[in-house]
């Protein structure tokens, strides 16, 4: 594939289960070789130094995939997101403890900074993955499915969330399954399948035809009765 991802914009990661979301994204992370060549502001990512890197980009996992076999405070997971800013015997500035504080609060877990990781909910692990993202405050953000395991109050406050922060400048690219999520927050697109760019481009291009190459069912768009809120559906075969 060959592409250029805008900045200071939200963009959806769409596609079918097995499509390549999350090994693009690793790729994007640098957690993952390829072949070819990924730029971040004109330097090839592999040439740049991990710390560095780290303090442009940060990657949220999926909640699925994070398992963790060290009961670690929600306050340390979150703290995780200062290091690339703390040298190797440094310890928290007053500055890391607020910052840690208020992307506990953003996301509404402060109240969970005490607890053992190990005992709260997938979504709640998610939501404190998340915050971690936050705490590391970086100009780019990746996440792999953010709303995974999460309940429809707390999915819509994390996309507004993203949403806000793209507001204000950084650049966010989530794998995302609910192609409403993709229409009514992202401003671009990016849809694969079988590990191929099928296609990409502005949200509101994002048609029925592509949704049924992608997925294989036919979809029917939704109104309200202002003709507003479009909303996608799929059809039974």
């Amino acid at each position: 594939m060959s592409l250029n991802i805008p900045s200071g914009c939200l963009v959806s990661l769409i596609g079918p289960n097995g499509s390549g979301k999350t090994t693009l994204l690793r790729v994007l992370a640098g957690l993952k070789g390829y072949s070819g060549s990924v730029m971040l502001h004109g330097h090839e990512v592999r040439d740049i130094s991990r710390k560095n890197f780290a303090r442009s980009l940060s990657f949220v996992m999926s909640g699925r995939t994070f398992n963790p076999s060290y009961p670690f405070r929600v306050k340390e997971i979150i703290s995780m997101g200062r290091m690339p800013f703390m040298n190797l015997f440094s310890r928290l500035t007053p500055e890391d403890t607020n910052i840690i504080s208020r992307s506990a609060s953003l996301i509404g877990i402060h109240h969970l900074l005490e607890r053992n990781i190990m005992t709260l909910s997938d979504g709640e692990r998610q939501l404190a993955l998340i915050a971690c993202g936050l705490a590391q405050d970086t100009g780019i953000m990746l996440l792999d499915e953010p709303a995974n395991s999460l309940d429809p109050d707390k999915s819509a406050k994390v996309y507004s969330i993203l949403r806000e922060l793209a507001d204000n400048g950084k650049s966010i690219i989530a794998s995302v399954h609910d192609v409403n999520i993709s229409r009514a927050y992202s401003d671009y697109y990016i849809a694969l399948k079988e590990g191929s760019l099928i296609s990409h481009g502005d949200i509101h291009e994002l048609n029925e035809e592509i949704l049924y190459e992608l997925y294989g069912v036919r979809f029917k768009a939704y109104y309200d009765n202002e003709g507003n809120g479009l909303m996608w559906h799929a059809l039974p075969e």
